[in-house]
């Protein structure tokens, strides 16, 4: 029989190493901007669970609360022992004097303007070249608030070690940025089809095939889609992100009705929800990206509208 006594020692000082790190994270966090907006409403414009386009759907915070979104960046005192910091969503809340618990955040922004339901923690790693390369890290979070609240503390952490940030929240009511502050897109063609030849890669076969529709006919349309602004709220200065997918356009058919999303022309067949990363240095926009989408509808001639998210970005008139 092999006695278990000899481990509890050794296993009670792993469990004094990890928590003992995880305990100073907050310390070694400095807050050095925070940014406050306030909202009556806010865009459901993620196309997981809703619809950008024709059926717009809208987080109301009603008379008694308002939305509160904290957009905070923090400076971290990395050490030889300090490799991560952690610190997870359910440690995260705002506190208000009259309320014993502080409100944790309902939803999170990643790349605008996106909302995304959900809380977020916040995570950084040091450099592999630190201390040559530093890094900090990055917080925002969308609260429901007092509508009368001037003021609250953001609160990180938990117990001896718990970071409090005070807020101001005495900011006026602004109404969220549309998808056209960071995004230019362009119709560069339309044309129909009766059918789309494809090829799909398996390994190292490929596969040849073809979509045909059972109804109506194929829709091409070639955009070409340019990141005005980086999107991505947790960026470093200087690097710029976007992102967004195919399922974030929609085609409006002469009738007034969307024609059925099929996907984006990749590598000689189609994918639907395909994600597209946009990537870039410096300042100004990016470069132009060619996207090439392909509908389903009754192909007739006449006025097509393409939205992106919620927006019109062109009108093109499809001849008979």
């Amino acid at each position: 029989m092999i006695s278990r006594i000899p481990f509890l020692p050794a296993l009670a000082l792993a469990v004094a190493a990890l928590s003992g790190p995880a305990m100073a994270q907050t310390e070694a966090l400095t807050l050095t901007s925070m940014t406050v907006t306030r909202y009556d409403t806010l865009p459901n414009l993620d196309s997981d669970v809703a619809s950008a386009c024709c059926a717009l759907h809208t987080y109301e915070s009603g008379d008694a609360e308002d939305f509160i979104y904290i957009d905070a960046n923090f400076s971290v005192a990395w050490t030889d022992a300090l490799e991560r910091i952690q610190v997870n969503s359910s440690d995260i809340g705002l506190q208000f004097d009259n309320e014993p618990e502080a409100r944790q955040a309902w939803a999170r922004i990643a790349f605008l303007p996106e909302v995304e339901l959900g809380g977020g923690s916040l995570t950084a790693r040091r450099p592999r070249d630190w201390p040559a390369e530093n890094a900090g890290a990055h917080l925002d979070l969308i609260f429901a608030v007092p509508a009368g609240a001037t003021s609250a503390t953001l609160v990180l952490g938990e117990g001896d070690t718990m970071l409090r940030l005070p807020v101001d929240l005495n900011v006026p009511v602004s109404t969220f940025q549309p998808a056209s502050s960071y995004y230019d897109v362009a119709i560069t063609s339309m044309t129909t089809t009766s059918e789309l030849v494809t090829e799909d890669r398996a390994g190292r076969s490929e596969i040849a095939g073809t979509i045909t529709p059972m109804l109506g006919e194929l829709v091409r349309v070639d955009v070409t889609v340019t990141a005005l602004t980086n999107v991505r709220v947790d960026e470093e200065p200087g690097e710029n992100s976007a992102f967004f997918t195919n399922t974030d356009f929609a085609l409006i058919g002469p009738a007034g009705y969307p024609l059925l999303p099929l996907g984006r022309s990749v590598s000689g067949s189609l994918r639907n929800r395909y994600s597209n990363s946009i990537n870039w240095d410096g300042d100004g926009p990016s470069s132009g990206t060619t996207l090439t989408l392909f509908f389903l509808g009754a192909g007739t001639p006449g006025d097509y509208e393409l939205f992106f998210f919620n927006e019109t970005v062109g009108k093109v008139t499809l001849g008979g």
